[in-house]
């Protein structure tokens, strides 16, 4: 049987976005989603800008799970999943993968200032049960009743998207038949966000925050952080279409591989992006666009684009880029499956969305930036990119939904490409 993963559905929690329609409304229209940070007082932290996701009540969590208790990332995580429940079977046959960047670093930081000021007995007492890296995909799973596999990834901010490369490999592997994956993280408080502006990873500008992500972008300082959750229904797609349900598209690949050298980071982007490319049987000639990672930090979009030239060579100049970090800015790992889903639907409309805040580019980095207004080209298999501090990055291939299985006419498909290899 040729097995084929499928995306037939998505949930959306991001920058000024409650749900995919208001999240790609933003997106195929550049509208920067960085706005000042209202949540909490962020002057002391020196960022005062970010992607915050609009209030939303918890009334939809249910009490038992003691939802003022629950990480913030976790609230976010579950608002995402409740947008799934109506396409998810009631038997709970289903699996589930999610990527997690960070704990609820903010929470830990709460109970050592209480235990330093008020003694031992002032801990909080939830913190282990809520901010161990497990415990996002533990709620969502009772949340949403999977009987499944329940599994953790955590590869930095790579981590969303490797849950859905990872999802896909389930699928073509025969283990599952339907997978819910996605990723989700909260940056924005008081802490991690003073750590990350300390290690010049959260940008320190005040005016003008609608444009201060810019990807590839000669004027970038650093990235602008986001809260974000994303995750996406996965299937096989027989059993997708016999409950009538139409893809959106089809993830032909994945391909993940860890920085070399500690002096290089984003050394391992072209291996990653060459191995998604074999495992979707697919070569750079095929590639119609590239959804990027492109962060706006100068030293990671230099080193993506180094990357892509690697691999694409001279095709690269017919290859339009993109990166939707310049409207959400980097939600860590809810930023991958943000980027699966603007993919998936530019995949079905036919366009390929524009970088917001791309003026400029980088002295040396000649790629065709797609700005402006969305591109009509009609792309019909593009790959997309991710990075996480610490050395890790993944890439994913993914195709325009059709009822032909893709078969390549380049070179005689061998064992030693695909999920199987």
């Amino acid at each position: 049987m040729n097995r084929r993963a499928v995306i037939t559905s998505t949930g959306i929690v991001g920058p000024q976005a409650l749900n995919t329609e208001q999240f790609w409304d933003l997106i195929k229209n550049a509208r920067s989603a960085i706005t000042r940070i209202k949540r909490f007082d962020a002057t002391p932290t020196g960022c005062e800008i970010g992607g915050e996701v609009p209030p939303f009540p918890l009334d939809f969590i249910p009490a038992k799970f003691k939802p003022k208790r629950l990480a913030r990332h976790t609230h976010l995580l579950l608002k995402a999943g409740e947008q799934l429940v109506p396409h998810l079977p009631s038997d709970g046959s289903f699996n589930l993968r999610v990527g997690l960047a960070t704990s609820d670093i903010g929470m830990i930081a709460e109970s050592g200032v209480k235990r330093a000021k008020y003694g031992f007995e002032a801990a909080c007492p939830t913190v282990i049960s809520q901010c161990s890296p497990n415990s996002a995909a533990g709620a969502l799973a009772m949340f949403l009743g999977c009987r499944g596999e329940v599994q953790t990834v955590s590869t930095a901010c790579a981590a969303g998207m490797d849950a859905i490369g990872l999802a896909a490999r389930d699928i073509y592997n025969g283990e599952a038949t339907m997978v819910v994956a996605g990723g989700t993280d909260a940056p924005l408080g008081p802490s991690p966000l003073v750590e990350f502006v300390r290690s010049g990873l959260a940008s320190k500008r005040k005016r003008f925050p609608e444009h201060s992500s810019r990807p590839f972008d000669a004027f970038a300082d650093t990235g602008v952080l986001g809260d974000a959750a994303g995750l996406v229904l996965m299937e096989e797609s027989t059993s997708a279409l016999s409950a009538k349900r139409v893809p959106l598209c089809e993830v032909l690949g994945y391909g993940n591989f860890s920085d070399q050298d500690p002096t290089r980071p984003g050394g391992g982007y072209a291996e990653a992006m060459q191995r998604a490319l074999r495992s979707a049987n697919v070569t750079e000639e095929d590639i119609d666009a590239v959804f990027a990672w492109g962060p706006g930090h100068p030293v990671l979009d230099r080193a993506e684009a180094d990357a892509l030239v690697e691999v694409f060579a001279d095709r690269l100049d017919e290859i339009p880029v993109t990166s939707i970090k310049g409207v959400i800015g980097n939600p860590l790992a809810g930023a991958g499956p943000l980027q699966v889903v603007a993919a998936a639907l530019a995949l079905s409309e036919g366009i390929v969305p524009p970088t917001a805040n791309h003026e400029v580019a980088i002295p040396g980095i000649n790629l065709d930036i797609v700005v402006g207004e969305s591109l009509h080209s009609r792309p019909k298999i593009v790959l997309l990119n991710a990075h996480g501090v610490g050395g890790a990055n993944c890439s994913l291939v993914l195709r325009r939904w059709e009822p032909e299985p893709w078969t390549p006419f380049h070179f005689t498909t061998h064992p030693a490409y695909g999920f199987l290899e």
